[in-house]
């Protein structure tokens, strides 16, 4: 009897714990889903958690099933703080980059919020099972923050004891991302890595320290004056206080509207991003400059505050010894002058002049690449008056300035003049320093222009006038047979036999841009200083004594 009943309390004892045991799971003190039963008593871990998040450029989030139960996300939502919320489930609000919402166990899920953006400073992101209470340790099922503690969802978070009370994972640069070690519940189980892995395993590799540089890529210094700026760091970089120095008294903030066109993209400049500026009132010289970028405009002579440097054409700009000092430039190192139409670019490789170098493609916006540059040293004579003024128009149509101080014009043996001699040269207007695109207009002062046949030839020197390696422009008018046509001739400038036919009283005679021959040339309505008129148009008697 006694064996019986001792069997029975037995039996009793053992119904009553399991019916508490039950009990107790139905309740789930914690919030937790509820652990179900399997017929054979192996308990099934139904668990979701945010495993990697890559903030900066994409905002994809990542998450880990590591538990042994798939899970449906659809209804479950990812809060970013108060008023940031998005289901995970909702094709309109969230986007699957890999992976399914039905996340199976060992899977990863990727995904990225639509319109909402993740804090690129501070910021903290928190998985929910539903939406029923943001601020419930019920619901809360994963977080992380990021750059600073303080989210709205931390105490939450640690309420429900999945994260550390002021704990966050210092900012990473770009190309990195922050990751979960997988072991606790702090953020000492999280770390930044220059390895994202988004979708599979984590891999831990030491994030490169955040770079902040911006630089001076490329300039095109004559014509538009375009400067372009490049972040080669990782972090983006406001340049809206910045400023740039083109020498002494010479200043212009970039985000002043007033100073600085933007040409093409942002002041907030991003890695990888390029800026191309034009100062508004200042020019960048033709001749020797020099460029200098500024953090601020406390002090442009301190080494402190000069973030990047270049100057062409000659060594000695004011700000050269302020970048030597900062390391970013070589002492009495420049560029090269380059031609119309290039521009000088950086190489990317490091800090002296040996690391620009001019180039024929001009690539503002965009990588640069260097292309020997062309340089094309071309002036021609482009229109004569030779009844009243003896008027001659020399037009540089190459692409580099040239100096005729020391060209010499000729009309025949013996009737030279040369074009910076101040005694026998009269400069009706222009600078004998000619620019692309630029005229010069002279006028012999002793000699005169033939009116009825004559030739005029422009010489780079005066060492032989019968010399074609030193003819540089040709014309003649009313007949053949100018001493100087043979040479011309010889040296593809001019045709044998050909002559403009005589211009009338008050008009000259214009080049039209084309080849190298009479047929070339033909009557124009004077326009002396300018781009030639309507060439070969006749003009009539009223117009002659108009002119005259």
């Amino acid at each position: 009897m006694k064996n019986y009943l001792l069997s029975l309390l037995t039996v009793l004892a053992v119904w009553s714990c399991s019916e508490d045991d039950a009990y107790n799971d139905d309740l789930d003190p914690g919030g937790e889903d509820p652990v179900e039963e399997t017929p054979d008593s192996t308990t099934e871990v139904r668990s979701v958690i945010i495993n990697e998040v890559e903030y900066l450029v994409n905002d994809h989030i990542e998450l880990y099933n590591n538990g042994d139960v798939a899970v449906d996300l659809t209804n479950y939502w990812m809060c970013l703080g108060p008023g940031q919320y998005f289901r995970i489930g909702d094709a309109e609000a969230t986007e699957i980059v890999s992976g399914s919402v039905s996340l199976e166990p060992s899977e990863y899920l990727v995904i990225a919020p639509v319109a909402l953006e993740a804090s690129n400073n501070a910021g903290g992101l928190g998985l929910y099972a539903n939406n029923d209470n943001f601020g419930s340790a019920a619901n809360i099922r994963s977080f992380v923050q990021w750059g600073a503690s303080g989210n709205a969802r931390e105490v939450v978070a640690v309420e429900a004891g999945i994260w550390n009370a002021g704990g966050f994972i210092p900012n990473v640069p770009t190309g990195a991302s922050i990751a979960y070690d997988g072991e606790g519940n702090t953020s000492d189980d999280w770390s930044g890595t220059s390895t994202p892995t988004l979708g599979e395993g984590n891999t831990f590799t030491e994030p490169v320290s955040e770079v902040r540089s911006i630089i001076i890529n490329e300039v095109e210094y004559l014509v538009d004056d375009y400067i372009e700026l490049y972040n080669n760091g990782t972090v983006t970089v406001d340049l809206s206080e910045y400023w740039m120095c083109l020498g002494p008294g010479r200043y212009f903030r970039i985000g002043d509207g007033d100073a600085t066109k933007i040409v093409s993209g942002s002041v907030s400049l991003a890695p990888g991003e390029y800026l191309v500026i034009t100062p508004m009132v200042l020019d960048a010289p033709n001749d020797a400059g020099g460029l200098g970028l500024y953090a601020n405009n406390d002090n442009f002579g301190s080494a402190d505050n000069i973030r990047s440097f270049v100057q062409w054409g000659a060594a000695g700009n004011a700000r050269e010894v302020v970048a030597v000092e900062a390391g970013i430039w070589n002492a009495g190192g420049y560029v090269p002058h380059v031609p119309i139409g290039a521009s000088i670019a950086y190489d990317g490789e490091g800090l002296t002049s040996d690391d620009w170098a001019g180039t024929g493609i001009i690539t503002f916006g965009e990588e640069n690449i260097f292309k020997e540059v062309v340089v094309e040293r071309s002036v021609i004579i482009n229109e004569v008056e030779y009844f009243l003024n003896d008027d001659i128009e020399l037009y540089n149509n190459g692409n580099i300035t040239v100096d005729l101080s020391d060209y010499w014009m000729c009309l025949g043996p013996g009737k030279y003049f040369r074009v910076g001699d101040g005694d026998a040269t009269e400069v009706v207007s222009g600078s004998v320093s000619l620019a692309p695109g630029e005229f010069l207009v002279i006028s012999p002062v002793v000699l005169e222009v033939p009116n009825d046949a004559g030739g005029l030839g422009l010489y780079a020197n005066n060492n032989g006038f019968g010399n074609a390696d030193n003819i540089r422009s040709f014309v003649q008018w009313g007949a053949a047979g100018n001493a100087r046509e043979v040479v011309a001739v010889e040296a593809g400038i001019w045709n044998a036999g050909g002559f403009v036919s005589g211009a009338l009283k008050g008009a000259s005679i214009a080049y039209d841009g084309e080849g190298f021959t009479s047929d070339d040339w033909g009557v124009d309505s004077r326009s002396l200083g300018e781009d030639n008129g309507a060439i070969g148009i006749g003009i009539g008697a009223e117009e002659i004594g108009r002119l005259e």
